[in-house]
């Protein structure tokens, strides 16, 4: 019963619902409830020294955000599982980059457990990969 194909099967399945939801509701959040142009706005006066044009924080607000979600629903029911991982790693980047131009020593307590979630699905093997409306279809 428990052995190590098992354990991967549920480990890949835990760990994408895992990342899904932390993803979804993050851009839910920027999405629906604040805004995305408060969000813009929050981050684009957030700092007073180093300042990205408007235009450009604007773009990465809404490329995230609407990544965020739409990758986050595919993890959830399983669709498109690698590209909505890749994306995801693209969007972690941009982050990075974003937090790291606002603040060189930024906190990175809501970063690292996204990067070890989406480090993790990409290390699993693809027959880990079973409960997924992908393998339905």
């Amino acid at each position: 019963m428990f052995n190590i194909e098992n354990n991967l099967i549920v480990l890949e399945w835990t760990s994408r619902w895992l990342l899904a939801i932390l993803f979804f509701f993050q851009a839910y959040d920027r999405i629906f409830r604040i805004g995305l142009k408060e969000t813009t706005n929050i981050v684009y006066y957030q700092n007073t020294e180093q300042k990205l044009p408007f235009l450009l924080v604007e773009a990465g607000v809404y490329i995230t955000s609407y990544l965020e979600l739409i990758c986050g629903i595919l993890l959830f029911i399983g669709l498109f599982r690698d590209w909505a991982i890749y994306l995801l790693c693209v969007d972690m980047i941009l982050a990075a980059f974003g937090f790291s131009y606002l603040k060189p020593m930024w906190d990175m307590k809501h970063f690292f457990p996204r990067f070890i979630l989406l480090s993790i699905q990409l290390f699993l093997p693809p027959f880990a990969y079973v409960i997924a409306l992908e393998k339905f279809l």
